[in-house]
């Protein structure tokens, strides 16, 4: 699908060979000629052959640049491309070796044409994503890649740009060889096709890109080019990371502020915006910014869904987001002024795809931003776009040194010309000496962002109790929890009040390694035991040396001034140096005791030995943290870790230390000690046993169940749980805010749950004793909503107590009542780690639409799953996978959410057009209910009620899932639990769909249907866009492609990428019509984005939603869809002209070709004008104009477009007021624009009468008493008009005019016989003619294209002159007239004046103009009562005419100058075919032509000729065109000629219904029914119509159908006995066949000398016993059989079925049956089944599959009472064996004989019966009790709830004993003996029966009378 011709295919894998490298040292690229190694070697040869003849040499200076020719070099001609001329020299570049050469004329020759049909041999590539850290490759690179020639790779295609042929090519191998040696840098992929972009521009500039005319350009920016080396005052307007900065030139300064004040003035006082331009993403604007200033600027972003476009101000460097109301064109004397802030980068500072931490970027900023620096512009980084500087600070230090200082390694390879300047170890001064003063003051820069390279690193120490020990690189041990046990200190030093730590210091410290889960190598720096000890990380050694040293110095001689801060500087008396130290208490003395943060150790020190700290030492977080170990022995008795436990683990630790590794430490859990500080609970994995194990082997347990040391604490232990990336689990969702904050539970982890819960029970069971008032965070119980108490948090106390349940993840407002502390001796309250993990859906975005969160948190909360980490969020959050089964939640919430924005995408779109389809809201709520999570869990359980677990109660509602510092809700547990009711109710119908769900996603795919699942293309109306077409159909389906495929190369490699990923076996069967998925096309064997059309077994019908072509792949090349494929718009959109309505015309076929051609491969200019949404294919579908080379498509195929003959456009029928309404159409509905098919129907007025009012008339036009046309006794009007027209008609015609008018459109008219213009309304067009109605006179008329005008206003205000008329009292469908009818009544009207009185008005359908009922007066007679003579009422159904007449409706001369109308036969009898003249008692020889039974079939006359003569006739007259108005005229029994589809033959026929398009005809020469197209039908000539039917309907006499039925067997016989055989046939009597409206004949057939009625008599049943009586169908229908091509005999299926078709139960008389109850009714009818399951699912199976084929159309016609066949049972939509009961118009009652009961069926919902299901035995037998005669006896009404309940589902036993057959249900009934559970249920139930007292008295009283 690559559009390129000769180039591969971006996002595919090519090998390639690799012939030359080119290192180009202006940009850092790799060049590369290569090879496509593709099989085409043999055809490269043979071209170079084929060039050796050149076709003539060179002649003198022939030739120009850009010429193909051939060049010789060493008498070898190649193919080369002209470049120069410079006398005889030539230079040429050889298009075959990628290289340029010179040499003269005479070398050159001219080449066959065909031979540069071939592309290049060799192509240029560029290595992508790969660029030089320096402008010249160094030596080892450079060898390296001039090694490559000859070398063999495989590649990604990327991109292809063009028109340079230059293509992007990743070889994985070269570039990942040279960025490891680390001389190159991997970029992101657009960011370097951006880069090779200008690269090529800069290489090939176009007169317009010509640097020299940049400043007379006023479409851009101007960049004057700095010299290097030049030092230049800057100021700094942004700093966004050490790579990217921005300076301004000081010098320009006044220039600038000139320039703002001017911008600022011109734009606040223009108020005239102009006309809106759309805005141009790179283009140059004026945009105001947050501050209210008016600011040069560049667009970035386009219009985003806030309203907002994001622009970068180029004179500052900023970025920001505007609103797209402050965007304004940039005036041109605002580009005259150049661009004098650059984008620069630190000198030395390397970019090797760092990600700078906010720290750093905040401390630089600390340096730079907004300061006024000097700057040392080294050189122009062209892949950055930035100039390499150095920066100087007012007293000469070099910002870049302190930086890189400052940041350590991140500075690798620093450059050498760098100044390095003397700056003292981190910027400190001693007192007086002035040094970076501005960095000194920076105190309280945060730098907690910084990594481990925060100093300069020198050797590792690792020391134990020492100063120079391991540091650490975030972790905050100074996270103290206030309490009144342990107040923060005030002391007094030299008369200055210390403080204790503030809560902002608490962010001091790099929070890295306080997260759960992370893996670090640390020092341990002291060892108290193995519950508490310290550690340090080792990256920050020598950081936390520097920092000592710096100490010492500063306060060996200095007294720091006045500060009050948390942190302080102690000496220690031993060593007698200064430590960063905390106070852990106050004496109130001398004394006090103080922890070194960066080592841990605690000492006693005087007061006069604690000093402030300098801020200047803060910078670097606290070094150490406290850590116990994770599998210490029980930590309730601490004292049982000996002394020996401690010495070895300080062994193992003095073993790690020794080796320099250090110990790998986990990070299991966090809590705190009895001090409040935090505790780190770490798992030692340090080879080869791991310290952990050291004292706790023999103790170790199941990790899921180890409990956490326990320490005396006022907070809750955290856990992993061990959840790694990738883990697996199943987990039960306990609370929900969005689909990206949500807590669960693991489901191994519920023991530990219960232990706690009945930890808390316990406790609360016994006298409890407060702790004093609840504090803020305080830990306690609190009730939950399913009124248990559970763990939680206080987490605010005011106006009401919130309380974070820690199980849960809910934060919920409780009473006082209801929350109680934790008594300290609950340790396992304590110290069991939470169990609510934090979750996010990856892959999720951010924002989602509340309704699928609510969705989310209904289906979810309370529901087990199986989630999938897939990453780690902040704060130990989880961001996963997560499945119901098969279903992914992930995938589900992304559909939802496309779903929602294709929604309001629609909307949008829908908005421009009247006529656009909006998509219905409810198909959200439709698909939320149709596949809930909670239909899909049919095997997920609810924990049980006596669980004292929040799942039991149903979650109320979506209820917020957070943290309890950050979400807060106001709804009361009290207010929570009323709601609960609703959830139960929700959760039971969820479920109680569950079966029928899984079932439908299973078996049905097409069940879940996810519909315009991409983003269409937000296409604005009336704006031209540049495509190409990528698919044609025709005018109205024909796709289009956008020119630009920069998009779809990328979803191009996006695509390939995806589809090599393995498939989820289960996503096939997620797949209905509409969804998108990855398919495989099987032409190129390449992936491509597709949408589901349908599924067809095991494949799958698609949509390549970028291209628009379809194609069926197989089922296991499809895949799912990432969400970057999904989210990127399809790069193709569904077209069709705009101006052609499909339902009021059609295309001549000549059209697809041309169209075609038109087209192809051609830039078009595309302009939309609406969107609809196609029907078929489930995507938007755009209305719009093309232009191709400078030509509107849509006007130039106008001449294929036919309109509709007879467009009927519905007319309101007036209201009933005195006056019938004239209705004035609105000028302005005329409407101008160009290729309007469509025009109102009726834009005149109506004639204004008043009921019962006589008007003065004349008939101006008269066809017959329902058709004529009255003239109002007005000439002077007449004249006006007439006059008006003339005028008009004269003017020149506008072209265009004729194309827009359509059926009902006005218009002036020549009319051909006067040559006088006339007003008009058109009927239809055929090519160049309209069909027009004279409106002041009544007549039709053909007229020319180019006789017709457009109407001025004032002729189209005057009301017309003539109107139409019908006689009124006279209805059409309740009769006829007599054939004299039409010349009396002409002669009766014509020339005379009338009287007319109007009655009523309707709209006349075929002339769309109003039609008046009407009584005139004429020569003082009601010509109404006059013309009753004429009239034929309806006296019976249908009247047999032997010799019909033509009826032709007049053609009557009007006036002189309107002369003649030819109007065509409208009304057709019923039964105009003659009846065959058969008589009684005489014989007949014929052939069957037709055999359904033997109570219908057809017979033939044995008379070829005549049947010869017929069939030419009928040939000839189908051959004719169709009268487009003559189907309109045929009903049921109307003859007419029809072609047989399957033959292509026309045959006389007569028609038996009309269905939409499409008439069900009878064939009356042959008796085979069928269904033709409406285009299809002929009219009869009056010979064809007086020939007599060769065939008539016939059926064997002696068998009554109401006194019997024919056994089955009867079908095959019959016909085979009948087929093709010389019959005999006697006719005794004939009657009028119901359905067919034909005579249908009792007769008696002879064939070979028998007597056909006789043989039958074997299958025929009278209703008398063995089978039951039963109503036959009354209606039997032939199906649609395919005949030999002469149609003289006919291939017939059994069309009828017998009534009891299915085999009977073989029982034995008193043997026991063990059975089940299947149906229960009452004793004398119920259902039992045999306990046979294998049986009734091989039965169920096979009636699935023979359920889901096709129907036959004509099957249900052939059911009658007793019919078996397959019926749909609607409750859970299978399909069962039934038996048909009766048939009520559409629906069939059945019995489902496999269970016994019984339901009504639509007519599409039944099938036929295969002979293998037919011939399986009934499941299920109809029963009765044995002993109780209905007639002698009846049951007490007790009986039937005792009855039933005795019987269900219960296993029984059963004893037949005779059978009846049951008259109703036309089944056999068996008396039956029945015992249940030991007891017989006969004797049971005889106390609910009551026997007749009166029997044997009544039989005296009749026997004596």
């Amino acid at each position: 699908m690559c559009s390129i011709p000769g180039l591969p295919t971006p996002g595919s894998e090519v090998p390639v060979v690799i012939t030359r490298v080119n290192l180009n040292s202006n940009c850092g690229l790799v060049e590369l000629w290569v090879n496509m190694d593709d099989g085409r070697k043999p055809v490269y040869e043979q071209m170079r052959e084929d060039i050796q003849i050149p076709k003539r040499r060179f002649s003198g200076s022939e030739g120009k640049p850009e010429d193909l020719c051939l060049v010789c070099i060493s008498d070898t001609w190649h193919r080369a491309r002209m470049v120069s001329i410079q006398g005889e020299t030539c230079d040429v570049f050889l298009i075959d070796q990628g290289l340029p050469h010179s040499t003269t004329s005479e070398a050159l020759a001219w080449g066959q044409s065909d031979c540069f049909l071939l592309p290049p041999e060799t192509e240029l590539c560029i290595l992508a994503n790969v660029l030089s850290l320096e402008n010249n490759w160094p030596e080892i690179p450079t060898k390296f890649l001039l090694s490559l020639p000859g070398k063999k790779f495989k590649g990604l295609v990327q991109h292809v740009l063009m028109p340079d042929r230059t293509i992007l090519l990743d070889i994985p191998n070269v570039s990942m060889h040279i960025c490891k040696l680390g001389f190159a840098k991997k970029m992101a992929i657009d960011e370097f096709k951006s880069l090779v972009q200008k690269y090529l521009e800069a290489e090939h500039p176009t007169q317009e890109q010509d640097v020299n005319c940049q400043l007379e350009k006023h479409d851009q920016y101007f960049y004057p080019e700095l010299l290097t080396n030049t030092l230049e005052l800057v100021n700094v307007t942004e700093v966004i990371n050490p790579c990217n900065i921005f300076c301004k030139l000081q010098v320009f300064s006044k220039a600038m502020k000139i320039l703002s004040e001017q911008m600022q003035q011109h734009y606040e006082e223009s108020s005239d915006l102009g006309e809106a331009q759309p805005l141009t993403r790179g283009a140059p604007y004026a945009a105001r910014g947050i501050n209210g200033r008016w600011h040069r600027s560049l667009l970035k972003e386009t219009i985003t869904s806030d309203g907002a476009v994001e622009v970068f101000h180029v004179d500052e460097g900023k970025i920001e987001f505007v609103p797209v109301g402050d965007i304004r064109p940039l005036h041109g004397k605002f580009l005259r002024m150049p661009v004098v802030t650059y984008p620069c980068s630190l000198e030395g500072v390397k970019d090797n795809c760092t990600v700078w931490t906010t720290g750093q970027n905040d401390y630089l900023k600390s340096l730079l931003l907004n300061k006024k620096l000097v700057a040392k512009f080294k050189q122009q980084n062209l892949s950055l776009n930035a100039y390499h500087v150095i920066l100087y600070a007012d007293d000469d230090a070099c910002v870049n040194d302190c930086f890189t200082k400052m940041v350590g390694p991140f500075s690798s390879g620093q450059d050498t010309n760098v100044h390095n300047g003397p700056i003292p170890s981190l910027f400190l001064s001693s007192p007086g000496k002035k040094c970076c003063t501005d960095l000194q003051n920076k105190a309280t820069v945060n730098v907690d962002g910084l990594r481990e390279e925060t100093f300069p690193c020198t050797k590792n120490q690792a020391v134990n109790n020492r100063t120079d020990g391991l540091a650490t690189s975030g972790v905050d041990d100074a996270h103290i929890k206030e309490s009144s046990e342990h107040p923060d200190p005030k002391i007094y030093i030299n008369g200055h009040l210390l403080t204790g730590f503030p809560a902002e210091l608490q962010n001091a410290c790099n929070n890295e390694m306080l997260n759960v889960g992370s893996s670090d190598n640390v020092k341990v720096s002291l060892i108290e035991s193995q519950q508490k000890f310290w550690c340090q990380p080792p990256e920050n050694c020598d950081s936390l040396r520097h920092l000592m040293q710096d100490l010492q110095n500063h306060y060996a001689s200095t007294h720091p001034p006045l500060l009050v801060e948390s942190i302080f500087v102690v000496r220690n008396q031993d060593d007698n140096m200064w430590y960063r130290s905390r106070i852990v208490t106050s004496h109130h003395s001398p004394v006090v005791d103080v922890r070194f943060i960066d080592y841990g150790q605690t000492h006693t020190v005087p007061l006069q030995d604690v000093y402030p700290i300098d801020p200047a030492f803060l910078p670097l977080s606290s070094q150490a943290f406290q850590c116990c170990l994770f599998n210490c022995k029980n930590s309730t008795h601490p004292t049982s870790i000996t002394r020996t436990d401690n010495t070895e683990f300080q062994q193992s630790v003095d073993v790690a230390t020794s080796s320099n590794i250090g110990l790998k430490c986990t990070v299991k859990a966090v809590t705190s000690d009895e001090e409040g500080l935090l505790l780190k609970v770490v798992d030692n994995k340090t080879p080869p046993d791991g310290v952990c194990k050291l004292p706790t082997q023999e103790f170790a347990q199941a990790q899921a169940l180890q409990i956490l040391p326990q320490v005396p604490s006022d907070v809750y232990n955290c856990s992993t749980y061990d959840l790694e990336v990738d883990a697996k689990e199943n987990v039960w969702i306990t609370h929900s805010e969005t689909v990206n904050l949500f807590y669960c539970q693991l489901d191994r982890n519920l023991n530990l749950f219960y232990k706690v819960m009945g930890s808390i029970e316990q406790r609360l069971n016994q006298p409890q004793s407060t702790d004093g008032p609840f504090e803020l965070d305080s830990i306690c119980f609190a009730k939950f909503t399913d009124n248990q108490w559970h763990r939680g948090q206080v987490v605010e106390m005011s106006p009401k107590i919130k309380v974070y349940f820690v199980d849960y993840g809910h934060t919920l407002s409780v009473n006082e009542s209801d929350i109680c502390p934790i008594p300290t001796e609950a340790s396992v309250a304590r110290s069991v780690p939470v169990q609510a993990i934090p979750l996010g859906l990856f892959g999720v975005p951010t924002e989602v639409p509340q309704e699928v969160n609510k969705w989310f948190a209904d289906s979810a909360i309370g529901q087990m799953f199986t989630m999938s980490v897939v990453a780690k969020g902040e704060n130990g959050k989880l961001l996963v996978d997560l499945f119901a089964g098969a279903l992914d939640l992930n995938m589900k919430v992304r559909e939802m959410m496309s779903k929602i924005t294709q929604e309001t995408t629609d909307q949008q779109l829908s908005n421009s057009s009247e006529h656009d389809c909006v998509p219905n809201k409810d198909c959200l709520n439709q698909e939320l209910t149709n596949v809930s999570v909670l239909t899909m869990m049919k095997d997920l359980k609810l924990h049980s009620n006596n669980e004292p677990c929040a799942r039991d109660e149903p979650s109320p509602q979506s209820i917020t899932n957070t943290y309890a510092q950050e979400f807060e809700h106001e709804k009361t547990v009290d207010e929570l639990k009323k709601t609960s009711d609703f959830m139960d109710k929700e959760m039971e119908d969820g479920q109680s769909d569950s079966e029928t769900s899984q079932r439908s996603l299973s078996s049905s795919p097409e069940g879940i249907v996810n519909v315009c699942i991409y983003k269409w293309p937000k296409i604005s109306q009336n704006r031209i866009e540049e495509v190409y077409t990528s698919c044609i159909a025709g005018p109205h389906h024909c796709w289009c492609q956008y020119a630009n495929t920069e998009d779809l190369n990328i979803v191009s490699r996006l695509a390939q990428e995806a589809g090599q990923v393995q498939q989820d076996k289960m996503f096939p069967e997620t797949l209905g019509p509409g969804s998108p998925c990855l398919a495989q096309f099987s032409s190129d064997q390449q992936w491509y984005r597709a949408q589901v059309i349908c599924r067809v077994n095991d494949a799958f019908r698609v949509l390549f939603i970028d291209y628009g072509n379809e194609s069926e792949a197989d089922v296991k090349n499809v895949r799912s869809l990432s969400q970057s494929l999904l989210e990127k718009a399809p790069q193709a959109f569904l077209c069709c002209l705009n101006g052609f309505d499909e339902s009021k015309g059609s295309w001549n076929d000549d059209v697809y070709d041309d169209f075609y051609n038109l087209l192809v491969n051609k830039p078009l200019k595309l302009t939309v004008f609406n969107m609809n949404n196609h029907s078929k294919a489930a995507v938007p579908q755009y209305a719009v104009e093309i232009e191709c080379e400078g030509v509107i498509v849509n006007a130039a195929i106008l001449k294929y477009w036919n309109p509709v003959v007879e467009e009927l456009i519905p007319i309101d029928p007036p209201e009933k007021e005195t006056f019938l309404q004239n209705i004035q159409t609105e000028s302005n509905m005329t409407q101008a624009n160009v290729c309007k098919v469509n025009v109102n129907a009726w834009m005149y007025k109506k004639p204004n009468f008043s009921k019962n009012k006589k008007e003065e008339v004349y008939a101006s036009c008269i066809v017959h008493p329902h058709y004529f046309w009255c003239q109002y006794d007005n000439p002077e009007e007449l004249s006006k008009v007439s006059e008006l027209a003339q005028e008009e008609g004269k003017l020149a015609q506008d072209k265009m005019f004729p194309e827009t008018l359509g059926p009902g459109s006005p218009c002036l008219a020549l009319f051909s016989s006067d040559e006088q213009w006339y007003r008009a309304q058109v009927i239809r067009r055929i090519d160049n003619t309209f069909s027009v109605l004279f409106i002041d006179y009544g007549n039709e008329s053909d007229v020319d294209i180019k006789n017709v005008r457009s109407l001025s206003q004032s002729l189209l205000e005057k009301t017309p002159q003539a109107f139409l008329c019908s006689l009124k009292g006279f209805d059409e469908s309740n009769g006829s007239w007599n054939a004299d009818v039409y010349d009396d009544f002409y002669n009766l009207l014509v020339d005379k004046p009338l009287k007319l009185t109007v009655f009523n008005m309707d709209d006349h359908s075929k002339t769309e103009v109003p039609q008046y009922a009407v009584e005139i007066e004429c020569d003082g007679k009601i010509v109404n009562a006059a013309m009753q003579k004429y009239w034929k009422p309806v006296a019976e159904r249908c009247v047999s005419i032997e010799n019909p007449e033509e009826e032709t409706l007049q053609d009557i001369q009007t006036e002189s100058s309107m002369t003649h109308l030819d109007v065509s036969k409208v009304n057709v009898n019923a039964c105009m075919y003659k009846k065959p003249n058969l008589s009684k008692n005489k014989k007949e020889e014929v052939y069957a032509s037709c055999i359904v039974h033997p109570h219908y079939f057809w017979c033939q006359y044995d008379n070829p000729e005549e049947l010869s003569k017929v069939s030419e006739l009928a040939q000839e007259e189908g051959k004719m065109a169709q009268d487009k108005m003559f189907p309109e005229t045929l009903g049921p029994g109307s003859p007419c000629l029809a072609l047989f589809s399957s033959d292509k033959q026309w045959y006389r026929a007569q028609v038996i219904r009309r269905i939409a398009d499409t008439f069900s005809v009878l064939f009356i020469d042959y008796g085979n029914e069928s269904d033709v197209d409406i285009k299809n039908v002929r009219s009869l000539s009056q010979s064809l119509l007086e020939k007599t039917p060769l065939s008539f309907l016939c059926s064997l006499k002696g068998f009554d159908e109401s006194n019997g039925s024919w056994n089955a067997e009867v079908y095959d016989d019959f016909y085979n006995l009948l087929v093709d055989k010389p019959l005999k046939l006697t006719v005794f009597n004939m009657d009028d066949h119901s359905k067919t409206e034909v005579p249908q004949y009792a007769v008696e057939i002879e064939c070979e000398g028998a007597i056909v009625n006789a043989a039958m008599l074997k299958y025929w049943k009278p209703v008398t016993e063995g089978c039951v009586s039963m109503e036959h169908p009354k209606e039997e229908t032939v199906q649609d059989i395919q005949t030999e091509s002469s149609m003289t005999h006919f291939n017939v299926s059994k069309v009828n079925v017998n009534a009891c078709m299915y085999k009977k139960p073989n029982f034995s008389k008193n043997k026991k049956e063990e059975v089940y109850a299947s149906c229960i009714v009452h004793p004398h009818y119920f259902w039992c089944q045999y306990d046979n399951p294998e049986e009734l699912s091989k039965v169920s199976e096979l009636a699935q599959e023979e359920g889901k084929m096709a129907q036959d159309k004509m099957f249900p016609e052939t059911l009658g009472p007793g019919s078996p066949c397959l019926a749909l049972f609607s409750s859970d939509e299978q399909w069962y064996r039934a038996q048909v009961i009766r048939r009520i118009d559409n629906t069939f009652s059945v019995l489902f004989i496999d269970y016994g009961n019984e339901s009504d069926v639509d007519v599409k919902n039944v099938r036929s019966v295969s002979q293998s299901l037919l011939e399986k035995t009934p499941q299920a037998f109809l029963c009765s009790l044995k002993g109780f005669d209905e007639t002698k006896g009846s049951w007490n009404d007790e009986i039937y709830d005792d009855f039933y309940n005795l019987l269900v589902d219960k296993p029984l036993k059963l004893t037949v004993f005779n059978m009846d057959d049951y008259s109703e249900a036309a089944v056999p009934q068996y008396k039956v003996e029945i015992e249940c559970e030991g007891s017989i249920v006969n004797a049971l139930m005889e106390k609910y029966w009551k026997g007749l007292d009166t029997d044997h008295a009544l039989e005296d009283h009749l026997g004596s009378g």
